[in-house]
């Protein structure tokens, strides 16, 4: 249906985009199919859009009783491939105590470009949302959303 690619303020790509499918099914063969695989020289990561469409109000979302962590993670995008966890957890630490720094990485321990950051509370996990993405890591300008992907 359609395809967009998020831009910086100054219309650079953040290295991500959402793409809207005409029906569930080919947005779950899509997942199936392309996470994972090189595209243009880089591996990416395919997986469902769990944000509310709205753009939300605070705190109403609560759907059947939500992994309570889940408020308190981000995810962090466009990482330069020298960062490891230790580097994203002192870059992040600047908008509240984090609990866990994770960079993803490939079978062979090569660097996926992203990680996944726990904060003690909610409030730093927002704080870095909003604080934190279009800053400079190693190099790179990096993007910090709510973490959408379900546990378990």
């Amino acid at each position: 249906v359609r395809a967009d690619v998020l831009q910086t303020h100054d219309g650079r790509s953040k290295g991500c985009g959402i793409v809207e499918f005409a029906t569930a099914a080919a947005a779950a063969d899509a997942v199936e199919s392309l996470n994972g695989v090189e595209f243009m020289g880089r591996q990416i990561f395919v997986r469902e859009d769990r944000e509310a469409s709205g753009g939300g109000g605070s705190g109403e979302k609560g759907e059947k009783g939500e992994d309570d962590n889940q408020s308190k993670r981000v995810y962090v995008g466009n990482l330069s491939w020298d960062v490891a966890w230790q580097d994203l957890k002192d870059h992040m630490r600047t908008a509240g105590d984090v609990s866990y720094a994770e960079v993803m990485t490939d079978h062979d321990g090569r660097s996926k470009g992203c990680g996944i950051v726990e904060f003690a509370t909610a409030e730093g996990a927002k704080e870095a949302i909003e604080k934190l993405t279009d800053t400079e890591l190693k190099g790179r300008m990096i993007f910090v959303r709510e973490d959408r992907e379900q546990s378990g």
